[in-house]
C-alpha cells in the first residue's frame, strides 16, 4: 500500500477522493508504525534511565527530564519510565511491541501484572482481544493477585536518636516505627513529596506513587510545612533555627555555628541567611547581651503576594514546583542585595539549596527579568525545541504489515472472573 499525505489547505477536497477503505487501512498501518516507534522509544528511555542520563542538580527524575526535554505531561512520563523499566524484563512482550503488532495501551496494562513467567500467556490474550479488555483483564488480575495480610503484631517499640556527625557537621537520624506509625510516617512522606515536587497546572497527584526511596527531601519538605504553620514558643529556642555569627566585617563574618550545633561554611551561612530574620546581638566579656537590635528587612507579605503571582512556581528552568518556595535575594542581602522585586526570585528548596552550592547561578536582567546559567556560563534553556518527521517514522517502519496490530478478535466479550481464574491457575500449575 502506497502511504498518502493530505494538504491541509485541500483537507476536505483531498479527503473526498480517497476511499474510506483506504484510510482504514492507512490508520491501522500507522497505528502499527507508531507503535514500533514508541517501543524504540521507551526501550532508549529504559536505557536513559538505567544510566542515570538524566541525574543532574536541577532534574530530580527520569521522568521530570521527559517533562522538560520531550514535552511529556509529567504524570504521562512516570508511566513511560515505569513502562520502559518493566520492559526490560519482558523480552517478549518487548518484541511484540516493536514489531507493532501490539499498542503502548496493551504494553502499558500487561506491564502491571507481567513477569518472565507469565508473559507469553499475556501476550497471547493481548494479541487476540482489543485493548479495553485487555485493560480490565489486566486490572482484575492485579486485584486478584494483590497478597492477603497477616495479622502479627510488631513488638519493636518506637525508638530513635539524632546527633550531629563530628566528621562534615550533617545531622543524622535513626528511627524505628511501628507498623501503624510506619505506614502513617510513609503516608506523609507520599503527601509531601507529591506538595514539593507539583508543578504548576498539576492539580491531582500520582495516586499510586509509593513513599519516595529517599525520604530525607520530603522530610525536610515536612519540617517546612510545620514551621510555616506554626508560631514556636518563645520559650522553646530548640524550635527555631539559630545562627550565631561572630567577629563581622566588610570581608564577612570569621565564625558561624548553628546554637549548641556544628559551624558553617560560607555558601551554607549564605543559603540560611538569604531568607531568615536577623537580629544583632552584642555580648560583653563575659557574655551579658550588651546590645539588641531590630531586625533585618525581609519581604513583606505583600511582596511575596507579588512575587507568587509574577513566578507562580520555582523560576528555574523545568522545574514548576508551586510549593515550599523560598524568596531568594539574587544579590545576596549580606552583599548589599535590595530586598526588591528586581532582587528576589522564587526557588524550591531544593534549588535553593543547589543555587548556593554552584551548581547554577542566576543573573539579573533587569526590569524583574533574570537568566539562569550553568557555572560555565552557557544559559539554562526554559523550553527546548522539539521537532520531528512523519515520513522518517514510514521509512524506518515502513516493512510493518498493515494490520499488524489489528487484534485477531471476533467481538466476543470478556468474562473477567472465567478469564482471570484460568490464567491464575495455569501460572500456580507452572510454578
Amino acid at each position: 500500500m502506497g502511504a498518502f499525505m493530505i494538504d491541509m489547505s485541500e483537507a476536505e477536497s483531498e479527503a473526498l477522493r480517497i476511499e474510506t477503505k483506504e484510510i482504514e487501512t492507512e490508520i491501522c498501518a500507522l497505528a502499527g508504525q507508531i507503535a514500533a516507534a514508541s517501543a524504540q522509544y521507551l526501550i532508549l528511555v529504559g536505557e536513559f534511565d538505567a544510566r542515570r542520563g538524566w541525574a543532574g542538580w536541577e532534574v530530580r527524575s527520569c521522568a521530570h527530564w521527559l517533562s522538560w526535554r520531550a514535552g511529556v505531561d509529567l504524570h504521562t512520563a512516570r508511566e513511560q519510565v515505569r513502562v520502559a523499566k518493566a520492559m526490560r524484563e519482558l523480552p517478549l512482550i518487548t518484541s511484540a511491541y516493536l514489531n507493532g503488532t501490539i499498542s503502548y495501551s496493551k504494553v502499558r496494562a500487561m506491564t502491571r501484572v507481567a513477569t518472565a513467567e507469565n508473559e507469553a500467556s499475556l501476550l497471547q490474550k493481548a494479541l487476540d482481544a482489543p485493548a479495553a479488555h485487555i485493560e480490565r483483564l489486566c486490572r482484575g488480575l492485579k486485584k486478584a493477585m494483590r497478597p492477603t495480610r497477616g495479622n502479627g503484631v510488631d513488638l519493636n517499640p518506637c525508638a530513635g536518636r539524632w546527633r550531629w556527625d563530628e566528621d562534615d557537621g550533617s545531622l543524622v537520624l535513626t528511627a524505628r516505627f511501628r507498623p501503624e506509625d510506619g505506614k502513617r510516617f510513609l503516608a506523609a512522606l507520599t503527601r509531601a513529596e507529591y506538595e514539593r515536587t507539583r508543578t504548576e497546572g498539576e492539580s491531582e497527584g500520582d495516586r499510586a506513587a509509593p513513599a519516595p526511596r529517599n525520604p530525607v527531601p520530603a522530610m525536610i519538605a515536612m519540617a517546612e510545612m510545620v514551621c510555616a504553620a506554626m508560631d514556636s514558643p518563645v520559650v522553646s529556642p530548640a524550635a527555631e533555627v539559630l545562627v550565631h555569627i561572630g567577629g563581622v566585617d566588610e570581608a564577612g563574618p570569621d565564625h558561624a555555628h548553628f546554637d549548641d550545633g556544628p559551624g558553617l561554611d560560607d555558601e551554607t551561612l549564605a543559603q540560611v541567611l538569604c531568607s531568615a530574620v536577623m537580629r544583632t546581638v552584642g555580648h560583653g566579656r563575659l557574655g551579658k547581651t550588651v546590645r539588641w537590635s531590630s531586625t533585618a528587612k525581609v519581604p513583606s507579605r505583600t511582596q511575596l503576594r507579588q512575587l507568587i503571582i509574577r513566578d507562580r512556581c520555582c523560576t528555574v528552568p523545568g522545574c514548576g514546583r508551586t510549593r515550599f518556595l523560598h524568596a531568594h535575594h539574587v544579590t545576596y542581602r549580606s552583599r548589599g542585595g535590595a530586598t526588591s522585586l528586581d532582587n528576589l526570585v522564587l526557588l524550591c528548596g531544593e534549588h535553593h539549596r543547589a543555587l548556593h552550592d554552584g551548581y547554577f547561578f542566576i543573573e539579573v536582567l533587569g526590569d524583574q527579568r533574570f537568566s539562569f546559567h550553568h557555572p560555565s556560563g552557557a544559559e539554562i534553556i526554559r523550553a527546548p525545541a522539539v521537532s520531528g518527521d512523519a515520513d522518517e517514522i514510514r521509512r524506518q517502519y515502513g516493512g510493518i504489515a498493515p494490520d499488524a496490530i489489528v487484534p485477531n478478535w471476533g467481538g466476543e466479550g470478556l468474562d473477567l472472573s472465567y478469564a482471570t481464574d484460568v490464567l491464575i491457575t495455569n501460572w500456580q500449575q507452572a510454578a
